[in-house]
């Protein structure tokens, strides 16, 4: 028996959004204190985007479809944390390549040569909160944004600077676009990505104390940002890839809507509570599709079928999983 497509947003509502750690409501900022996590929840807040029950229905089969067209994932990375003035000086010369990369704050001016760099280095030590030559704390936090080769990296720059703007409001920071044809590094990489490195402090004083939860949350915002300049991107989990592992598609037929049955396989060894969770919801996310009177989500629930069976993977694929490097 099929369902109509309100019951089905409802129910992909309630498994989606636990599957996706999608908010239900419009979570408060963090209450501003000395020191202070940028994670305050469980669930991501979505900032009221995704505050009905068919909004957030409609961000999961977005989620799903990214998925099963294997997306290109977005990289963000953080790099160790420099320390005192020092530490920040020799950052910020290694991300402009000694002032041969333009660099631009987080008011959107434009830098570029050794004085520039000397100036903004003046800046950051005395502007907001004074920055010490040495210092045990992390006095910045260095992020590495990337996509894979072939990505425009205009656009690359122009998601990083949105979500900048978006993330550290309130904050100094800079970032510098680093491509293969305009790094001066020997070795450039070849994926084309962005250093950002945000000054810890605010210019409140609060301070950035960030976490893994902040960084999927920063990978989310960013595949979100790289999607409205038209890059194709997603930004799934580590916990989603594994458990993807953990699939075998059973060549049955259901008798109601014709989609391949996912099966979980059996196994040995030990499964962490965690994936077993995840296995859960999207047993439930296969489901509800499956019952769905829409056939784009019959259609989608036979695709991630495939997704999670591991088809369309290739020895290419593999290989290069975890190889990209970005300087």
């Amino acid at each position: 028996m099929t369902l109509p497509v309100s019951q089905i947003d409802q129910k992909l509502d309630e498994w989606g959004s636990r599957l996706f750690n999608v908010s239900t409501e419009t979570l408060p900022r963090p209450r501003r204190s000395r020191n202070v996590r940028l994670s305050s929840a469980k669930f991501a807040s979505t900032g009221g985007r995704l505050s009905t029950s068919q909004a957030r229905a409609t961000y999961v089969r977005q989620k799903l479809q990214a998925m099963v067209r294997r997306s290109p994932q977005v990289v963000v990375k953080l790099v160790r944390a420099p320390k005192g003035m020092k530490g920040i000086s020799n950052n910020l010369t290694y991300i402009s390549r000694d002032g041969q990369l333009e660099i631009e704050d987080q008011d959107g001016q434009v830098t570029h040569g050794k004085e520039a760099v000397a100036d903004l280095k003046a800046e950051w030590r005395d502007g907001g909160m004074p920055i010490a030559a040495d210092s045990t704390m992390r006095d910045a936090f260095h992020l590495v944004l990337s996509m894979p080769t072939r990505t425009n990296p205009l656009s690359v720059q122009r998601a990083a600077r949105d979500f900048a703007t978006r993330e550290f409001s309130g904050f100094q920071y800079a970032m510098v676009l680093h491509t293969f044809e305009t790094d001066p590094d020997p070795t450039p990489s070849p994926h084309p990505h962005v250093h950002l490195t945000v000054k810890a402090a605010g210019l409140d004083g609060v301070r950035l104390n960030p976490r893994k939860a902040d960084l999927q949350r920063w990978r989310e915002r960013f595949a979100e940002a790289l999607r409205e300049h038209g890059i194709e991107a997603t930004a799934t989990s580590r916990i989603h890839r594994t458990t993807q592992e953990r699939w075998k598609v059973q060549h049955l037929r259901d008798r109601t809507t014709e989609a391949k049955v996912l099966d979980r396989q059996r196994r040995v060894t030990h499964m962490p509570r965690k994936q077993r969770e995840v296995m859960h919801h999207y047993e439930q996310v296969l489901k509800t599709l499956a019952r769905s009177d829409q056939g784009a989500d019959r259609q989608l629930a036979v695709d991630l079928v495939r997704y999670l069976g591991g088809r369309g993977r290739t020895p290419d694929m593999e290989r290069n999983r975890g190889n990209d490097r970005d300087r």
